[in-house]
């Protein structure tokens, strides 16, 4: 037992490292310094050379001496820039990464509370015949293929509603009593995809921050009504840490 906890507790501790590490990255979570929808009309970005349109589903960027041509999720180095292709409900954006954002200079890590392994939870995964809409931050809403989350705890059934990834996982956006006051105001957390007979593991060691945590140029989920806790999750990752807390 000694062992299996000790070899959970290493693997947590790989996961957060990897996490705080993804943020604070030259081009990590936290150097996002906008988000531009692009169109047919040619437009200037801040920073960014040449002119940039949308078509066909890709980010054009023509200049001196350059011309890109990105798709979905392609990134290009621009100087000491980053820029990374976004695409959602048809729609073309091109998002831009800066190693100098304030939100990456004063980021040192990222707060979780113990891990503790009464936060883990068997649970079932079932298909949802019904679509599962997510309100965003921006005001889109997304449409998302739903499974039903079935858990226990402390003896109290809850289904939670997730969203099927195309690598057939399932992603939660959740909130509890701890938002404002010992974490942010919601949080994700993904489940591995579940096994032939639809049994997952619900580990809440593993929420995290959305990345809209690190800069306000991300556009994540809301969490849906039956996703708002009643009791409070002391589990996952709480607050940024930053150099003038």
């Amino acid at each position: 037992m000694t062992t299996a906890t000790d070899t959970w507790l290493s693997d947590w501790q790989h996961w957060h490292t990897e996490r705080e590490t993804l943020a604070t990255d030259v081009h990590g979570l936290a150097a996002a310094t906008g988000t531009h929808w692009l169109s047919d009309i040619p437009q200037r970005i801040d920073d960014v050379p040449g002119e940039w349109i949308a078509a066909d589903g890709r980010a054009i960027g023509d200049g001196t001496g350059f011309h890109h041509e990105l798709g979905p999720g392609d990134r290009v180095p621009s100087g000491d820039l980053l820029l990374q292709t976004l695409i959602r409900a048809g729609e073309v954006a091109l998002r831009v990464f800066d190693p100098q954002a304030p939100t990456r200079t004063g980021l040192e890590g990222i707060d979780a509370f113990t891990p503790n392994p009464a936060w883990v939870f068997d649970g079932v995964a079932e298909n949802d015949s019904a679509p599962l809409r997510l309100d965003h931050i921006d005001g889109f809403v997304s449409t998302n293929t739903g499974v039903r989350v079935r858990i226990k705890v402390d003896g109290r059934e809850l289904v939670l509603a997730g969203a099927a990834t195309p690598a057939g996982d399932i992603q939660l956006t959740f909130a509890d009593t701890t938002n404002g006051t010992e974490t942010q105001r919601f949080r994700f957390l993904t489940i591995s995809a579940p096994d032939s007979q639809g049994r997952i593991a619900v580990d809440f060691n593993r929420a995290y921050l959305p990345p809209c945590a690190f800069s306000d140029h991300y556009l994540c989920p809301l969490p849906p009504p039956e996703n708002r806790l009643d009791f409070p999750v002391r589990a996952g990752e709480t607050f940024l840490r930053r150099a003038d807390r």
